[in-house]
């Protein structure tokens, strides 16, 4: 991407990193939108990193991620350019672990979408702290409505992935109409719960 018409006198040597979540996402518009951003600003790009992985996962565990990191401490460039934060994780205490690294080796990072470049100063890096907060916070509040609508599902003793959530009620409706005698089936049509279901609760007592 070295162009002698763009008229730097040094021009600066960075690292492209690409993630999406799962397989049926691309990474195609996010580098697209960071070659034109490479250009208008003068980036020799040196290297392009692309992963499909969650960003929750740990550093160790996102191959190209460490990767990055390895080539990062070899000095093979000094910037690394992403889309948006949330690219470089959604771990709090990777993403510390992360900006921690970067600042070890002097390695600034510029994010698209948020228009960040750390090489600004200290106000932008702690942006990029408060950034990575609320997207940890983002996704703990996911996975806690999550927890609470399944919560509520087993409440009203419905299915939640296929399983029968019974609740204290019904168990005890099992075993009464169990004692008095009634086949699995016509517990079944009495409680409204899976034959299995209706097994598992009768092996507890059992």
């Amino acid at each position: 991407m070295l162009n002698d018409e763009i008229g730097f006198d040094k021009m600066t040597n960075v690292c492209l990193y690409l993630r999406v979540s799962t397989s049926q996402q691309t990474t195609e518009n996010q580098e697209m939108e960071l070659l034109q951003l490479c250009e208008r600003r003068g980036f020799n790009i040196v290297e392009t990193y692309r992963e499909t992985i969650s960003g929750t996962k740990k550093n160790e565990d996102r191959k190209e991620l460490s990767r990055m990191l390895g080539d990062m401490k070899k000095r093979r460039w000094t910037k690394i350019v992403i889309y948006d934060l949330t690219r470089l994780g959604r771990s709090v205490s990777e993403v510390v672990k992360t900006l921690s690294l970067l600042d070890e080796y002097k390695i600034s990072l510029f994010s698209w979408r948020q228009n960040l470049d750390t090489d600004d100063g200290g106000m932008s890096k702690l942006f990029f702290y408060f950034v990575s907060i609320f997207s940890e916070m983002e996704n703990d509040l996911r996975k806690s409505r999550q927890r609470i609508g399944i919560e509520r599902v087993k409440k009203l003793g419905k299915k939640y992935g296929g399983n029968d959530f019974l609740t204290d009620d019904q168990k005890e409706k099992i075993i009464q109409l169990k004692n008095e005698g009634l086949s699995y089936r016509k517990i079944k049509e009495q409680v409204n719960v899976g034959l299995g279901s209706i097994s598992r609760v009768l092996k507890e007592v059992a």
